[in-house]
């Protein structure tokens, strides 16, 4: 591990050279130029990393049967980590370059980047604030076609998207009794330009249109001086701009008051209006709204939120569940909303993975830093998703109404740790078709249902086994085309020094389709090797 304690105003140098790397989403090494006008110092931590994969699958492109095509595939991914920590500033950058070589077919090379990063930043005391993100990911098109979690399968049904957003705002205390904000935010979402997705035996040239957006939002609300009545007051527009589209517009205002019967009870009231752009299919975008519902937390683990109330598309209702107890963790949430593919790459996972597990070790790893590690560790071993439960992001270009139940539950003990997770996720189209409507060649509405089982057990202090085990179901609700896919992977992870990790995997994955062709299934093993520096 490499730490650097610096001045922040030196770092523009090495921001700069990161910002000659040639994907959308390094914007974010530049960004970080604003902590020039922060005066503090900050600790830089930088780890390098490279990973090492041999792989072989016994159908590379997860090909119909009897298409199936046997391959070698070596992976090098050279990476790196780099956090900020200091008193006013917050941030991590994570990027891997995977080049993955392929032996036995056509395509013998190619080079998938990842990135992950954020930032917070206090720029003013208790005043004037910075949040940023950005993203290069690679995700699957659509539920109904192959759908993979790596980057070695080659995939038709998969590309790379790039996001980023930018957000300062104002943020004051008005002496405990009210609490101001002012936000703009800027985003942008962007795929590969060339993407094919397959419907039925036929595949065709799509494209997800690339997007910007710009907001406003505005809020004023009660301070804790405001202990039995609480009030609020936001409003927040939108425009996202669609390259070759018609622009959209979203707007909302609301208004909140909370009335505490006791110190944790407390009944909550909404209402406001609702301003979309888009053309129904229904013939209604826009209308007022309103829920009644309560907060109850009771006891300092247990926490309960629930409304019910009506929006211009009938009604609606909500749900978030959350119990911390010494060896488990449980959460149970269901939401609605009226939203768009773009949109769901750049709000948060209803279900963080890392922080749903740092919850769970929460009391027997105190200290913060080591917490992480074992962390990381365990979704690095487990093969685990940012976000449990979590449906495929259906490429479109409509405004959708999405529907989302999901559920999670952690278990540890002194060897075993066992996370379980299901999801029930409905889209219902809100808006006539813009260009290629539905990426995956369907116009119609989506259900995605699923669960997954991972067990993890310490063999010895250097060793753990891991076996997990996943079922989704799709159907495009208004005709008869339904999708099941099995995986089951099993794998033993040993360190073999302090920095040097390595693991072995199988995996079986099998999908059922009523789809011309859809049918296919995966063996493969694949060996893992990690070192840091």
């Amino acid at each position: 591990m490499v730490v650097i304690t610096a001045e922040l105003v030196p770092l523009r140098c090495q921001m700069a050279q990161l910002s000659r790397l040639h994907f959308g989403g390094i914007f974010f090494a530049g960004l970080l130029g604003f902590t020039a006008f922060n005066a503090n110092a900050a600790e830089w931590k930088l780890v390098p990393t490279i990973g090492l994969t041999e792989s072989y699958t016994d159908n590379l492109r997860l090909a119909p049967k009897g298409s199936e095509q046997g391959s070698f595939v070596t992976q090098l991914s050279p990476g790196f980590t780099l956090t900020a920590t200091g008193p006013n500033l917050k941030s991590m950058l994570n990027y891997v370059m995977e080049n993955s070589y392929y032996s036995g077919v056509n395509s013998d090379m190619k080079t998938n980047h990842r990135l992950l990063a954020n930032a917070n930043a206090a720029l003013v005391q208790d005043l004037f604030f910075l949040d940023a993100n950005a993203g290069v990911t690679q995700q699957n098109l659509s539920p109904f076609g192959p759908v993979t979690e790596n980057n070695l399968n080659l995939s038709n049904n998969r590309t790379e998207v790039r996001t980023y957003a930018i957000s300062p705002y104002l943020r004051k205390n008005f002496s405990n009794e009210v609490t101001g904000e002012v936000r703009y935010s800027h985003d942008s979402v962007s795929s590969s330009n060339s993407v094919y997705a397959q419907t039925g035996n036929q595949f065709a040239s799509q494209n997800l249109a690339d997007s910007q957006s710009d907001s406003v939002r505005i809020g004023l609300n009660s301070g804790t001086d405001f202990r039995v009545v609480s009030w609020g007051i936001n409003a927040n527009q939108q425009k996202i701009d669609y390259n070759g589209l018609a622009p959209l517009t979203m707007g909302m205002t609301t208004v909140n008051l909370g009335y505490a019967l006791t110190p944790r009870f407390k009944l909550t009231a909404t209402a406001g209006y609702e301003h979309n752009s888009y053309v129904s299919l229904t013939g209604k975008s826009s209308g007022n709204f309103g829920s009644l519902g309560f907060v109850w937390a009771p006891t300092e683990r247990t926490n309960i939120v629930f409304s019910a109330g009506e929006r211009f598309y009938g009604k609606t209702y909500a749900l978030s569940v959350s119990q911390r107890a010494r060896l488990s963790v449980w959460n149970l949430g269901y939401n609605e909303d009226v939203t768009t593919t773009r949109g769901q790459f750049l709000v948060p996972a209803t279900t963080n993975t890392d922080a749903f597990l740092n919850q769970l070790w929460k009391n027997s790893i105190p200290d913060p830093a080591t917490r992480q590690q074992v962390v990381d560790g365990f979704i690095r071993d487990a093969s685990l998703p940012l976000a449990l439960a979590q449906p495929v992001n259906t490429f479109t270009n409509q405004v959708f109404l999405q529907k989302s139940l999901q559920g999670s539950v952690a278990l540890t003990g002194v060897r075993n740790t066992v996370v379980a997770s299901l999801f029930n996720s409905s889209r219902e189209n809100l808006s006539v078709a813009q260009g290629n409507a539905a990426i995956s060649g369907l116009s119609g509405n989506i259900r995605q249902t699923g669960a997954s089982l991972v067990w993890n057990l310490k063999l010895s202090p250097l060793t753990n086994a891991n076996a997990s085990a996943a079922y989704v179901r799709s159907n495009q609700t208004d005709t008869a085309l339904t999708d099941r896919t099995r995986s089951f992977r099993a794998s033993i992870s040993k360190q073999l020094q302090p920095k040097l990790k390595a693991t072995v995997e199988l995996r079986h994955i099998e999908r059922d389709s009523n789809m011309v062709f859809g049918n296919y299934s995966e063996n493969a093993i694949t060996f893992f090797m990690l070192l840091g520096f």
